[in-house]
């Protein structure tokens, strides 16, 4: 048969264990120690939601950043420099140009071919009507696994002629 337990945590608070299924703590020196778990186990099993709804517009607007990420798939499958520039922004500048981002699709396509470009991961910062910020977890993978790369970053777009482009992005991760 299961007998209680008693003890002591290492700064002097007492618990006892008094059941197979739960545990009863009893906090002697700090009060605010158990309010404090009970509110922290209550957000961890889902009774406390601090979350907001999610609005048509939004759920269009993410489908639209998610179908921009699915051209962006197509073109690597595709290994067309000239379709992969047309995504950015003309006016992109950080941390290539618009010649640039052209000269690295060229080189990498012509020498690759084409790749697979997944996505792992898409989150979401801000989202506007015409401007977001995603968080992008993604990996490039090449048909001879030579070109292979892939990491984190935070891309910003903007949306200009109801077409989104990215127009600045930074590495979180390699």
């Amino acid at each position: 048969m299961f007998s209680p337990r008693r003890g002591t945590f290492y700064d002097g608070t007492y618990f006892s264990i008094n059941s197979r299924r739960y545990a009863n703590i009893e906090i002697v020196k700090y009060p605010i120690c158990g309010l404090l778990l009970l509110a922290g186990g209550m957000g961890a099993c889902g009774y406390v939601g601090f979350g907001r709804k999610v609005t048509l517009e939004e759920i269009a607007l993410q489908q639209e950043v998610r179908s921009f990420y699915n051209d962006l798939q197509a073109t690597f499958a595709a290994g067309n420099p000239q379709a992969l520039a047309a995504l950015f922004s003309p006016s992109i500048t950080k941390p290539m140009t618009h010649k640039e981002i052209l000269a690295w699709g060229e080189k990498f396509f012509g020498e690759q071919k084409n790749a697979h470009f997944r996505i792992d991961k898409l989150g979401f910062e801000r989202l506007g009507a015409v401007e977001a910020v995603v968080t992008l977890t993604y990996r490039v993978e090449t048909p001879g696994g030579k070109g292979d790369f892939g990491g984190t970053e935070r891309d910003s777009l903007i949306q200009k002629n109801k077409r989104w482009y990215i127009s600045a992005w930074e590495k979180i991760t390699p």
